[in-house]
């Protein structure tokens, strides 16, 4: 590519719609986050999330799970200051903080078609979305066991219902639990940064004596380093498809003569890493791989490639939400990607199992 190339990519990236509306996703999500805290409406919901589970664990693993019925590019920065704020007092370290905010947001998506990976993979076999979820229920359990393990050992959570103060959850938690219902009904990339700016109307309306002046609070939610991640990420991931690298990094791994198997698990896993997005990688090897196919095998053959394009996603340094959840928490990458690429391997461990016998 030359340079005029390369530049025309950069701002085709930097002005094209999809980054426009996660910018403001991001910054509005932000804005939220500080009205929360600034009104004492974060503590609020944590204390009584801790009072209705019993076990501050439990809280910390359920705030980013309940999110990740959200599909928002960079949505793991909605749950962090959840996860900060129940984990706050804890021996919990940073880096087992931006773990389970990353890691348990994304528990829902080899199983929900809201998803734009997922919906396009039950498209590329062939089935409904419900059959997929069907295919893989087990990896969200699996998903759940293997990071809680990780992090907390095999104590089991000790759930003790009370009552909390529902008003308070209803008023603090609504307007989040509308922006996901948003998000999940009405396909727009600007649903939720517009949902999330009338949850921002509410939240400041309702505590509006207890804040501070606008300008402080949207100056506070601005956070350049976040944003510029961004446009950053969607240029790398142009600029591969536009040099027709992930296409070349499938032929070179096609041109092994490796085990079949081989190849519905290395194709898929390296696209997704390489690009961060579960879609790229599906969208890619998928159509590859099914000329390696038989009709009997074919949808659990394809299935397999999917688990392992989500699973090359996860343990993509390239993510947007780990890059996220690193940020945030200011874990550090050697200990993360450590207990990630643990999670990452056992959850992968099983799907070829299952393929093989």
């Amino acid at each position: 590519m030359s340079f005029a190339d390369l530049g025309k990519g950069f701002l085709e990236s930097l002005f094209a719609q999809r980054t426009v509306a996660v910018l403001l996703t991001l910054y509005l999500m932000s804005l939220y986050e500080v009205f929360l805290r600034r009104s004492g409406a974060l503590a609020r919901l944590t204390h009584n999330f801790i009072k209705m589970l019993g076990d501050y664990r439990l809280t910390s693993v359920v705030m980013p799970a309940i999110m990740g019925l959200l599909p928002s590019p960079g949505g793991a920065r909605f749950s962090a200051p959840l996860v900060a704020e129940t984990l706050e007092n804890s021996a919990v370290s940073n880096q087992e903080k931006a773990f389970i905010n990353f890691w348990f947001r994304h528990i829902w998506e080899p199983i929900l078609p809201v998803y734009p990976g997922t919906l396009m993979a039950a498209m590329l076999m062939g089935i409904t979305p419900g059959h997929l979820a069907q295919m893989n229920w087990y990896i969200p359990l699996l998903m759940i066991v293997v990071g809680w393990v990780l992090v907390f050992g095999f104590s089991l959570p000790s759930v003790r219902f009370q009552n909390p103060s529902w008003k308070e959850v209803i008023l603090d938690l609504g307007p989040l639990l509308a922006v996901i219902v948003a998000g999940v009904t009405i396909k727009n990339d600007f649903t939720v940064p517009i949902a999330i700016l009338l949850a921002c109307a509410f939240i400041y309306i309702l505590h509006a004596k207890s804040l501070p002046k606008m300008g402080t609070l949207l100056s506070e939610a601005l956070k350049w380093k976040m944003l510029a991640i961004i446009p950053a990420v969607y240029y790398f991931a142009n600029i591969l498809e536009s040099t027709g690298a992930n296409e070349a990094v499938a032929s070179s791994l096609s041109a092994l003569h490796l085990p079949t198997i081989v190849f519905f698990i290395a194709l898929p896993f390296v696209v997704s890493m390489i690009t961060g997005l579960t879609q790229a990688g599906v969208g890619t090897s998928l159509p590859l791989l099914i000329g390696l196919t038989t009709p009997t095998n074919r949808v659990a053959m394809l299935n397999l490639a999917f688990i392992f394009a989500f699973i090359g996603v996860m343990a993509s340094p390239t993510h947007l939400c780990l890059i996220l959840s690193r940020d945030y928490f200011e874990a550090r990458a050697g200990a993360l990607y450590n207990k990630l690429f643990m999670a990452v391997f056992v959850v992968g461990l099983l799907p070829v199992v299952l393929a093989l016998f």
